[in-house]
């Protein structure tokens, strides 16, 4: 049931934290990578926040892990049109050679896309989760994230609902 090693942006840490299915990460993906922009965001300045408890303790137990961008020059090329979290994690996954990242941002993931990266996020998560039977119902699920201010298309809504 688990998939290959994948690097993260905050958004799945955080929205799969606050429908309380942070688990599933753990449970579809062997290694989650972190990059250090996306720890700090999560764990340091979301001190208290959804996600930095649960991003904490899955570092801790090893199937979260941190780790740092090498070529910052790329990073910084990203940055007039994405997040330091966003550019880093699509960075670091390229450096590593990693065919798949976890992003929710529309603008990120299509950068993630024309660099040839596949892509997810945490509706995707949750739509796996859905179809390996972990979760009966979809609707509820997403109905919390638009409770926190997630952002989906009605069109995507409807479609997942059906």
């Amino acid at each position: 049931m688990k998939q290959q090693v994948v690097v993260t942006n905050a958004g799945p840490l955080i929205y799969l934290a606050v429908v309380r299915r942070f688990s599933l990460l753990n449970q579809f993906f062997s290694t989650i990578l972190v990059p250090e922009a996306v720890y700090e965001e999560v764990v340091l300045l979301g001190n208290g926040q959804p996600g930095a408890i649960e991003t904490q303790a899955a570092i801790e137990t090893g199937w979260l892990q941190r780790a740092v961008v090498q070529d910052r020059i790329a990073v910084d090329g990203l940055l007039d049109k994405l997040h330091i979290g966003e550019a880093e994690t699509i960075v670091l996954a390229r450096e590593l050679g990693k065919e798949k990242v976890l992003l929710d941002d529309r603008a990120a993931r299509n950068m993630a896309q024309l660099m040839g990266l596949k892509v997810t996020g945490t509706v995707g998560i949750l739509l796996l989760a859905q179809q390996a039977g972990i979760i009966e119902n979809i609707r509820p699920e997403l109905n919390r994230l638009i409770k926190s201010n997630f952002r989906m298309s009605r069109h995507l809504y409807n479609q997942l609902c059906e």
